[in-house]
Protein backbone atom coordinates (compact mmCIF):
# COMPACT_ATOMS: atom_id res chain seq x y z
CA UNK A 1 0.00 0.00 0.00
CA UNK A 2 1.34 3.38 -1.00
CA UNK A 3 1.65 5.81 1.99
CA UNK A 4 3.42 8.84 2.53
CA UNK A 5 4.30 7.31 6.09
CA UNK A 6 7.07 5.46 7.00
CA UNK A 7 6.37 1.65 7.56
CA UNK A 8 6.96 2.34 11.18
CA UNK A 9 4.78 5.92 11.11
CA UNK A 10 2.19 3.66 9.02
CA UNK A 11 2.05 0.79 11.86
CA UNK A 12 1.58 3.10 14.67
CA UNK A 13 -1.49 4.92 12.61
CA UNK A 14 -3.26 1.57 12.21
CA UNK A 15 -2.65 -0.02 15.75
CA UNK A 16 -4.49 3.18 16.59
CA UNK A 17 -7.42 2.50 14.52
CA UNK A 18 -7.34 -0.97 15.46
CA UNK A 19 -7.23 -0.06 19.18
CA UNK A 20 -10.89 2.07 18.67
CA UNK A 21 -9.11 5.38 18.20
CA UNK A 22 -11.32 6.93 15.67
CA UNK A 23 -14.32 5.18 17.82
CA UNK A 24 -14.32 7.54 20.64
CA UNK A 25 -15.53 10.79 19.59
CA UNK A 26 -13.37 13.50 17.02
CA UNK A 27 -9.89 13.56 17.57
CA UNK A 28 -9.22 16.71 15.66
CA UNK A 29 -12.48 18.24 17.86
CA UNK A 30 -9.91 17.06 21.33
CA UNK A 31 -6.56 17.87 19.85
CA UNK A 32 -5.07 21.28 21.47
CA UNK A 33 -4.73 23.99 19.27
CA UNK A 34 -1.21 25.15 18.55
CA UNK A 35 -2.46 28.31 17.56
CA UNK A 36 -6.12 29.70 16.73
CA UNK A 37 -8.04 31.55 14.52
CA UNK A 38 -11.65 33.25 15.02
CA UNK A 39 -13.18 29.89 13.20
CA UNK A 40 -10.17 27.55 12.85
CA UNK A 41 -7.52 26.27 14.50
CA UNK A 42 -4.14 23.99 13.86
CA UNK A 43 -3.21 21.13 15.71
CA UNK A 44 -0.47 18.70 15.18
CA UNK A 45 -1.01 15.88 13.20
CA UNK A 46 0.11 12.20 15.62
CA UNK A 47 0.33 10.61 12.82
CA UNK A 48 2.49 12.50 10.57
CA UNK A 49 2.99 12.11 7.09
CA UNK A 50 7.02 11.10 8.12
CA UNK A 51 8.31 9.80 5.26
CA UNK A 52 8.35 13.52 4.06
CA UNK A 53 7.43 15.93 6.45
CA UNK A 54 9.71 17.18 8.98
CA UNK A 55 6.62 19.07 10.37
CA UNK A 56 3.36 17.47 10.07
CA UNK A 57 0.36 19.58 11.37
CA UNK A 58 -3.45 20.43 10.21
CA UNK A 59 -5.63 23.02 10.18
CA UNK A 60 -9.32 22.14 10.94
CA UNK A 61 -11.98 24.11 11.91
CA UNK A 62 -13.64 24.85 15.49
CA UNK A 63 -16.93 23.59 14.53
CA UNK A 64 -16.64 19.57 13.85
CA UNK A 65 -18.49 19.97 10.39
CA UNK A 66 -17.57 18.65 6.39
CA UNK A 67 -16.49 20.72 3.81
CA UNK A 68 -19.61 21.45 1.95
CA UNK A 69 -21.09 23.01 5.74
CA UNK A 70 -18.34 25.65 5.58
CA UNK A 71 -19.69 29.29 6.01
CA UNK A 72 -18.60 31.94 3.76
CA UNK A 73 -16.75 33.71 7.24
CA UNK A 74 -15.27 30.14 7.61
CA UNK A 75 -14.12 30.58 4.27
CA UNK A 76 -12.85 33.59 3.87
CA UNK A 77 -11.00 33.06 7.11
CA UNK A 78 -9.17 30.12 5.58
CA UNK A 79 -7.84 32.33 2.42
CA UNK A 80 -6.46 34.77 4.62
CA UNK A 81 -4.70 32.23 6.90
CA UNK A 82 -3.20 30.05 3.47
CA UNK A 83 -1.93 33.06 2.20
CA UNK A 84 -0.99 34.57 5.31
CA UNK A 85 0.34 32.01 8.69
CA UNK A 86 0.10 28.71 6.35
CA UNK A 87 2.07 30.22 3.42
CA UNK A 88 4.76 31.72 5.38
CA UNK A 89 5.10 28.41 7.58
CA UNK A 90 4.36 25.32 5.77
CA UNK A 91 5.69 24.38 2.03
CA UNK A 92 2.25 22.81 0.99
CA UNK A 93 -1.29 22.48 1.88
CA UNK A 94 -2.49 18.38 1.22
CA UNK A 95 -6.04 17.13 1.14
CA UNK A 96 -7.17 13.32 0.75
CA UNK A 97 -9.62 13.02 -1.92
CA UNK A 98 -12.97 11.24 0.32
CA UNK A 99 -12.30 8.02 0.03
CA UNK A 100 -8.93 8.10 1.98
CA UNK A 101 -10.17 10.48 4.50
CA UNK A 102 -9.89 8.93 8.38
CA UNK A 103 -12.18 11.66 9.53
CA UNK A 104 -14.52 12.51 6.85
CA UNK A 105 -17.01 14.27 9.01
CA UNK A 106 -14.61 16.94 10.22
CA UNK A 107 -13.00 18.90 7.05
CA UNK A 108 -9.51 19.02 7.83
CA UNK A 109 -6.20 20.47 5.45
CA UNK A 110 -2.38 18.70 5.65
CA UNK A 111 0.00 21.15 6.73
CA UNK A 112 4.04 20.00 5.67
CA UNK A 113 6.94 20.99 6.04
CA UNK A 114 9.24 18.58 3.61
CA UNK A 115 12.36 16.88 5.26
CA UNK A 116 15.67 18.66 5.15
Amino acid sequence: MATLRTPEGEQKYQDYIKAGGLDNGCPLCRDTARKTFTYWKIVSNDFPYDRVAGAHDMVVPLRHITEHELTAEELEELREIKHSYINDTYDYVIEAVYKKKSIPKHFHLHLVTLKE
